[in-house]
C-alpha cells in the first residue's frame, strides 16, 4: 500500500462527556443507532480532557490487500503493517458531528471493538442513507471468525496524533 494521505483532522477532548456528544449529536439531528449509544455508555468509552488533533485517512479494506471475509485480526494486521494506527473509540461520534457525509456513504471506525448490552463487541460506524446522517454501531460477531467484511468496505484508520484521557490504552 502506498504512503496513505491525511484525509481529514479531528480535535478529540476537551473534557466532552457522553451526554454532552448525544445532545451534540441530537441537536444537529444526527440520528443514534441505539447500539451505538449503549457502547457509548460502557465504561470503555471515553472521552479526552485535553484537547488534541488527530489526522485520519480513509481506506478500503483491498488496498492493504485484503480480501472479501475478513475478520479483525487480519484487518488491524494488514493497517499495522501499513503504518496505520486504531482510533480512538471517542472518534465516532465526533467524527459524526464533523463530516457532512455523502449519500449512501458508510464508514467503519478502526477501533478496539467495545461489549454492548448483549456482550457483542461493536465498532463505530457513520453513515449517511435515507433516513439522514447517523452513528451506527456494527456488531463485531461473537468471535473474530465470524467478521466477515468486504474488501470494498472503507474504514477510517490515525495516521498521527496523541490524546489523553485517564483510561485510554491507546497512547
Amino acid at each position: 500500500m502506498e504512503n496513505k494521505t491525511v484525509w481529514r483532522k479531528i480535535t478529540l477532548g476537551d473534557a466532552w462527556g457522553v451526554d454532552k456528544l448525544v445532545a451534540a449529536l441530537g441537536k444537529n439531528r444526527h440520528m443514534i443507532d441505539p447500539a451505538a449509544e449503549q457502547i457509548m455508555r460502557t465504561p470503555e468509552f471515553n472521552t479526552g480532557h485535553i484537547a488534541s488533533e488527530i489526522a485520519l485517512t480513509k481506506v478500503v479494506l483491498k488496498e492493504l490487500g485484503l480480501e472479501d471475509g475478513v475478520g479483525y485480526a487480519d484487518i488491524f494486521a494488514a493497517a499495522g503493517k501499513a503504518g496505520l494506527k486504531l482510533c480512538p473509540p471517542e472518534l465516532g461520534p465526533r467524527l459524526r458531528l464533523a463530516y457532512d457525509q455523502p449519500y449512501e456513504e458508510t464508514l467503519v471506525v478502526a477501533m478496539v471493538p467495545i461489549k454492548d448490552e448483549d456482550q457483542l463487541a461493536s465498532v463505530f460506524t457513520v453513515h449517511h442513507w435515507d433516513w439522514g446522517q447517523g452513528l451506527g454501531a456494527c456488531c463485531c460477531g461473537i468471535s473474530d471468525k465470524e467478521d466477515d467484511w468486504h474488501a470494498d468496505s472503507e474504514w477510517i484508520f490515525r495516521l498521527s496524533g496523541r490524546w489523553r484521557s485517564k483510561s485510554s490504552p491507546y497512547h
